[in-house]
Parts: structure tokens; C-alpha cells; sequence
């Protein structure tokens, strides 16, 4: 492998230093094949030959998406080389460079390359696991799947990319396991599921954060917005895209700059703010107003038109949404077509404009009536997510290409780092002795943060127990006052008939007593599902929020629950506690914020559980959170989450509501 080191030392001082780029970098490819073929004239090697196939391949990439001739005449000159000596690492190789070039040009095409790489990259697996085989057989079979998805075959795609996440796992390339999730919780939120979006977002920016990279944590963050809003959970969106604009401010880019501003102006849009959204769109416009062709710039068109009706506008309303149309026609989106010519149809008749009006609700109906059937209709629909999916990722995987082809760069690193690591070893068997040392202090140490934590636990055990004592003060004070007072004018009443002996039917005063009886009855009722609810304990957490949410719906309030996983395995007085901090979340919405609406969110996801209680009451300032810590508000919330060993975090803003997140693990609890 003489040869092979040769290349690896002449690529790794390009790769660190970064002094060599774009062109310098290929001309040096180019440079070193030169030198392997004329090697290959004086010896017949077979390390020769291997290395030159994968230089063939190394240079095909480089040029994909620069020289597409180039980039064909590599590929295929290594796979007839591999083919000709029977190389099968190299066959498979050859086929997933040819599989990458022509993904962006013609999905099935490249699908058959693939498809082809993938079935001999899968037999030489079962009996070869070494690294270099199977970071080949994750690469294409990752592309093998984005092909997939490109055709329309987004089951497939799923499933493939589903088989390629242990295996990443395994090499521990952490930034492609990212990128893999990532990009998945991208194909969820284009079929709508935002729910699994959600997740899939969540875990690749979990690694994100642990790898520190800002740069690339920017674009999962701001699909995580997109899933808020798909899941209606428009507080949460608004945190997640202040997030990501603090991250855009230092570490700028244009790819990421669009995404932020397009889901920015949903957000305005979806909270009634079209001016606001106008301002976001106007922000990108310049990316997209040249390519009038793009599904980008039809997006762009029909966010404009729905901001414009939205400050009654209806004729700039109406001038973009006929630009939708017109994109609509020329990326043959059927059902784009007949949408906008539905909304342009509504701008005209608010505009008074009765004939345009009806003109386009007459095209849009001819155009719905040609769909035949409402299984055509489904149909239709699932090719425009298709083909929006489709578009919508080679535009955002052609921005991204760049940054990923620079992926290959940390392989090499992860040469050098084993060398270090060695290196490093040495050091560490030096100084072994003095390690030891420090092991014994750091083992008194956590005794010590052990005391501590008993300590703090034990202080919690209290404030729970004193908590406990003021709600049982509360429950005596609700049945002195409240329950007693109503029994006892009851008692006074029915004494007062006994005393007066009154002649005639007492009906007027017996129904007063029973209206009394039936109050104290709801009241009693009341006391008791606030002391253990009996939904609880027989149908388990889901139930008995759903129960206590419908309760406390009323005239004036409306509190929605959303439950997306279960409560199965959670212990009933972690199911208590998190129902008594829920209660609790609510009533501070409804009685101290003056909330209309509340929305009340749990996910959970294994043995992770994520609460979210948003309201749109008043709000309070940062600064004022701990106002009635030493009440039975704040204080008594904070003990119970720390009871379930969970974290507690509030966001609020005056005049604009709260949103509270509690984050359990289960296991910790």
C-alpha cells in the first residue's frame, strides 16, 4: 500500500491547512493519477490499480455538479477498470459515483447504479465489516434512498436511509448521523407527519450540540420551527426561529438566510401579522426572482399574495398570486394551479372585481371537475408532495453539496487523529502514577457531590412534605368555607320550614335547598378530583388530562391537549406528579395570566417525556418569575418537577403569553 500512503500524505497538508482548494486541489488529483498510471506502466500492481479506481472515483466527485463530462469520464473509466480485473470494491465504488452524478439529472437512472452498488456492496458486508467497506455501503445506500425519495417512492426512502442509521452509529461518524436525521425529519414534514419530523429533528440537533458545530445546527433549527407550526405550536416556533436568527447573525449564509426568512413569514402569517411576513419575504426575494421556474419562487409568490389579502391589498394580492399560477403551469403542480386560481378567485370578488372572480372559480372547478374522482384527487396530491419534495431537495441538497462534499476531509482527519491518539497513549502510560493521584481526589470529590445531592434531595423531600401540609390546609379551608358554609345554610333553611310550619307546599324554598344540595354536590366532587383523580388511577395520565382539559373549557377559556405517545411503564405517582404540575401550569394560565387559550402538549419518546403548557395571557417580565415563589404557586411547581428529577425552563413576554417546558426522563425519575 506504498502507493495509497503516498496519496494520503499528499492529500492530508490540503485538507489541515487549507491552502490548497477548488482547482489547486483537482489539478493535484490530477497530478497524482499521472503519477499512478505511470507506475502502472513499469509494474502490474494490484494496490496500483485499487488506488487508481479510487482516485478515478475521488476525482469524479470533486468534479460533480463543476465539469459533468469529467465527472462521467472518471466514473466510468473506473468501473470498466474494476470490472475488467473483477475488483468488486471498486465496481461498487464506480457505481455509487455514477449513482451520485446523475441523482440531480435523472432519479432513475441513478437508481439503477445504485441498485446495482448497493446488492454487491450488501453481500461483501455479511462476510467483510471493515470500516472502509462499510462507510462505502452507507454512502450509497443513503443516495440509494434520496433517489428513492426523488421518484416519488418516499416508503422506500425511509426504509433505506432506516437501515443506514445503525450502521453510522457503528463508525461513529457523528455529522453524517446529523445530517441523516436531519434530513429525514425534512422528508416527514414534506409528507406531513410532523410529528416524526419532530423527532428526527430533535435527535440530529442533540448531536449537532454535542459536536459544536453552529453552522449546521442552523438549518435543523429552523425545520424544527416548521414541525412547531405543523403541530400547532406556534410559541414554541417563534423560541425555535429566535434561536436560529442568533445563530444566522454569526455565523451567516445565504442557503440558511432563506429557509429562516420563508419560515419566519409563516410564523407572521399564521399570528395575523402580514406586514411582518412582507418585510421576511422581501428579505429573499433577490434568491429567487430569476428563476421564475423554481418551486422556491412559487412558495415565495403564494406567501406574498396571502400577506397582501391579509392587509387588504387585494390587488397585489391578486398580481401574485396570477405569478403563482403562472409557476404552477410551468412545473406542472395541478393542484398548485387550481389553488391559486381558488385564493386569485377570492381577492377578486373582495376587490369587487365580480367577473375576473368568477372566471377563475369557473377554471378552477373545470380544473378540479378534470380530476374525475376523489381517488384521482389523492393521487394528484401525492405526485405534487412528490414532485415538491423532489424539486424542493435538489435545490436545497445543491446549495448544501459543497459543504458535504468537504465531508471526505475528516476521514483523513481521523487518520491523523489515531496517530495522535497513540501518541497520547504513550503520554498517558508516563504519567500513569500521577493519574492514579488524581483519581483518588476526584473520588472524594463526588463523595462529596454525593453528600451534597443527599443533602439537596432531602431538601426536596421537604418541600414537598410542606407543600403537602399547605394543600392540606387549603383542602380544610375549601371545606370550612366553601362546602361547610353552603351545608350549614342549607341546615338553617330546612329549620326555618321546620319553625314556621308553613301551611301550604313549601316549593319555592325546597327548590332553593336542592339547587344548594346539588351545588355543594359539584363542589364536594371538585375537592375530590383535585385531592386524587379517580380517572387516573383507572384509565392512567392520558385520560384524566383529557378529563381535567375538558373541565376547565368553559365560556371564556378553551384548553386543548395534545398526547402523542403513551403513558405505559411511568409509575402512578410520577403519573400523579405530572398530572398535579400540569393542573397546576393550567390554573396559574387561566387565573393569574387571564388566558383565553391554553394549549397543553406531552411527547414522549422512550424514556424521554417533553410538557409543554403554552397560554396567550398577559405574560410577565423575565425578571419578576420568582413573584409568588413563596406561595403555593412557582415554588411548589419547581418542587414537584425536581421530584421527577426533570428541568423546568419558562419563556414570557408581556402582552405576548407563556410558554413553560418540563423535560422528564423517566428512568431518572
Amino acid at each position: 500500500m506504498r502507493v495509497l500512503f503516498h496519496l494520503i500524505l499528499l492529500y492530508l497538508p490540503f485538507s489541515i491547512s487549507g491552502q490548497i482548494e477548488g482547482e489547486q486541489y483537482r489539478d493535484s488529483l490530477l497530478m497524482e493519477l499521472q503519477h499512478l498510471k505511470n507506475l502502472e506502466k513499469e509494474q502490474q500492481d494490484a494496490d496500483i490499480m485499487s488506488d487508481k479506481v479510487a482516485l478515478l472515483c475521488l476525482l469524479a466527485r470533486e468534479y460533480d455538479g463543476i465539469d459533468s463530462t469529467k465527472t462521467f469520464d472518471f466514473a466510468f473509466e473506473a468501473l470498466k477498470i474494476s470490472e475488467k480485473r473483477e475488483y468488486r470494491i471498486g465496481v461498487i465504488d464506480a457505481n455509487f459515483t455514477l449513482g451520485r452524478a446523475f441523482m440531480y439529472i435523472d432519479p432513475t437512472e441513478a437508481a439503477g447504479y445504485l441498485e446495482e452498488g448497493y446488492l454487491l456492496a450488501d453481500k461483501l458486508v455479511k462476510n467483510d465489516s471493515s470500516q472502509k467497506l462499510l462507510k462505502l455501503w452507507a454512502n450509497g445506500t443513503y443516495n440509494l434512498g434520496l433517489s428513492y425519495g426523488y421518484m416519488g417512492k418516499h416508503q422506500k426512502e425511509i426504509e433505506f436511509t432506516s437501515q443506514v442509521i445503525p450502521v453510522v452509529e457503528k463508525l461513529g461518524d457523528s455529522l453524517f448521523l446529523a445530517n441523516i436525521y436531519t434530513n429525514l425529519g425534512v422528508k416527514y414534514l414534506n409528507l406531513v407527519n410532523h410529528k416524526d419530523g419532530y423527532h428526527s429533528l430533535r435527535r440530529g440537533r442533540e448531536i449537532y450540540k454535542s459536536l459544536n458545530d453552529p453552522q449546521e445546527t442552523t438549518f435543523n433549527i429552523i425545520q424544527m420551527a416548521m414541525a412547531f407550526e405543523g403541530l400547532d405550536s406556534l410559541g414554541q416556533m417563534k423560541k425555535t426561529l429566535a434561536e436560529a436568527k442568533v445563530l444566522l447573525e454569526k455565523y451567516p449564509n445565504v442557503f440558511d438566510k432563506f429557509n429562516y426568512n420563508l419560515q419566519e413569514s409563516q410564523y407572521y402569517l399564521r399570528t395575523e401579522r402580514p406586514k411582518n411576513a412582507i418585510e421576511s419575504l422581501d428579505r429573499i426575494l433577490g434568491l429567487v426572482e430569476n428563476d421564475t421556474n423554481s418551486k422556491l419562487y412559487g412558495m415565495v409568490m403564494q406567501r406574498y399574495a396571502r400577506a397582501y389579502k391579509g392587509i387588504q391589498d387585494f390587488e397585489r394580492a391578486s398580481d401574485y398570486a396570477t405569478k403563482y399560477i403562472a409557476n404552477s403551469k410551468a412545473t406542472q403542480s395541478g393542484m398548485g394551479w387550481f389553488e391559486g386560481l381558488y385564493e386569485r378567485s377570492e381577492y377578486h370578488a373582495a376587490a369587487e372585481h365580480y367577473e375576473d372572480a368568477y372566471k377563475d372559480l369557473l377554471l378552477a372547478v373545470d380544473i378540479y371537475d378534470s380530476l374525475e374522482t376523489m381517488n384521482t384527487i389523492a393521487k394528484l396530491e401525492e405526485l405534487n408532495i412528490k414532485f415538491e419534495t423532489a424539486e424542493q431537495e435538489k435545490e436545497i441538497l445543491g446549495l448544501r453539496v459543497k459543504n458535504e462534499e468537504k465531508k471526505s476531509h475528516a476521514y483523513l482527519l481521523g487518520a491523523l487523529a489515531s496517530i495522535l491518539a497513540f501518541i497520547l497513549f504513550i503520554g498517558y502510560y508516563a504519567y500513569n502514577q500521577k493519574l492514579r493521584k488524581a483519581r483518588k481526589k476526584e473520588l472524594r470529590q463526588e463523595a462529596e457531590v454525593n453528600l451534597l445531592k443527599q443533602e439537596q434531595q432531602n431538601k426536596i423531600f421537604s418541600a414537598m412534605i410542606e407543600g403537602q401540609e399547605k394543600e392540606r390546609k387549603r383542602l380544610a379551608i375549601d371545606l370550612h368555607d366553601g362546602l361547610g358554609g353552603r351545608l350549614s345554610g342549607i341546615s338553617m333553611n330546612l329549620s326555618k320550614l321546620d319553625k314556621d310550619e308553613p301551611k301550604q307546599y313549601p316549593k319555592k324554598q325546597l327548590q332553593k335547598v336542592m339547587k344548594d344540595l346539588d351545588d355543594s354536590l359539584t363542589e364536594l366532587r371538585t375537592i375530590a378530583r383535585n385531592m386524587m383523580p379517580e380517572t387516573l388511577v383507572k384509565f392512567g395520565l392520558q385520560a384524566a388530562l383529557k378529563d381535567y382539559c375538558s373541565s376547565m373549557t368553559g365560556k371564556d377559556t378553551k384548553v386543548t391537549l395534545q398526547f402523542y405517545g403513551g403513558d405505559k411503564g411511568i409509575g402512578i405517582q410520577q403519573q400523579v406528579t405530572m398530572y398535579r404540575v400540569i393542573q397546576e401550569l393550567i390554573n396559574n394560565a387561566i387565573k393569574h395570566a387571564k388566558a383565553s387559550e391554553v394549549l397543553v402538549q406531552y411527547m414522549r419518546e422512550g424514556n424521554n417525556v417533553d410538557i409543554t403548557v403554552e397560554d396567550n395571557g398577559i405574560g410577565f417580565e423575565k425578571n419578576k418569575n420568582n413573584t409568588h415563589d413563596n406561595g403555593m404557586g412557582l415554588s411548589n411547581l419547581r418542587t414537584r418537577v425536581a421530584y421527577l428529577k426533570g428541568d423546568l425552563d419558562f419563556h414570557s413576554e408581556v402582552n405576548e403569553g407563556t410558554t413553560v417546558n418540563v423535560h422528564i426522563n423517566i428512568d431518572a425519575a
